[in-house]
Formats: C-alpha cells, structure tokens, sequence
C-alpha cells in the first residue's frame, strides 16, 4: 500500500504550513515515517484473517481496494489552522 506520495499530495494542498513547517525543521521523514507506519497498521487490521497471496498482500483485491480506501479517508486529514 503506498501511503506517502497520496499524503504529502495531500497535505501540500490542503495545509501547506504544515508542510512547510515540517521541511524547514528537517522533520518530515519523520512525520512520514510515523504516519506511513499508522496506516500500514490499519491497513493490516482491516485485512486481518483474509486469504493472502504470497507477498503477504490479501488476496481479495476488492476487499483490499475498500481497505485502502478507508486508510487513507481516515488518515489524510489536516488540522485546520
């Protein structure tokens, strides 16, 4: 599941001071890093007990697309300043 490019799309246009903020101060890998790690553990919640291929991606590619999706509904969201 890629995360990072759709949230720092995201986060470009919807809160840009927050993505700047974060260049200037050297912390975005960081912010990434933790954010990227928060869906990757949701994503695996939602998908938990459904067959998989062997790559470890669930099998059911319509079940993983809606899994996805609410990944990154729940997850792109921005403070509103």
């Amino acid at each position: 599941m890629d995360f990072k490019a759709p949230y720092l799309l995201a986060m470009r246009e919807q809160a840009p001071a927050m993505f700047n903020e974060l260049i200037r101060s050297g912390k975005m890998e960081e912010h990434l890093a933790e954010k990227s790690k928060e869906a990757h553990m949701m994503f695996a919640d939602l998908t938990n007990g459904m067959a998989q291929l062997p790559s470890g991606y669930p099998r059911d590619e319509q079940a993983a697309s809606a899994a996805e999706r609410t990944v990154l509904e729940t997850l792109i969201e921005f403070p509103e300043n």
